[in-house]
């Protein structure tokens, strides 16, 4: 599965159905976790913007793992 890719995404949820789809979604996401700080887990995504790094849940992101990890040290802890 190509995640990256609209068309390719678009064509599994026709095939699967929302639920399945959103279960393997979630399974992608986790299997892509790089690092956990302050219990946010960061993964790599990418983006218009090229390969950026996520923060969990904060809808941030940036460009290097370290900063990833910086910004998630200094939030709040994640409920995960």
């Amino acid at each position: 599965m190509i995640w990256d890719d609209p068309a390719t995404r678009a064509r599994l949820i026709e095939q699967v159905g929302a639920d399945e789809y959103n279960r393997r979604l979630r399974e992608h996401q986790e299997s892509s976790v790089v690092s956990i700080v302050n219990g946010h887990k960061i993964r790599p995504v990418n983006s218009r913007f090229g390969r950026l790094f996520m923060v969990g849940d904060t809808g941030t992101a940036f460009s290097t793992q370290g900063e990833a990890e910086r910004f998630a040290s200094e939030q709040d802890p994640a409920c995960d």
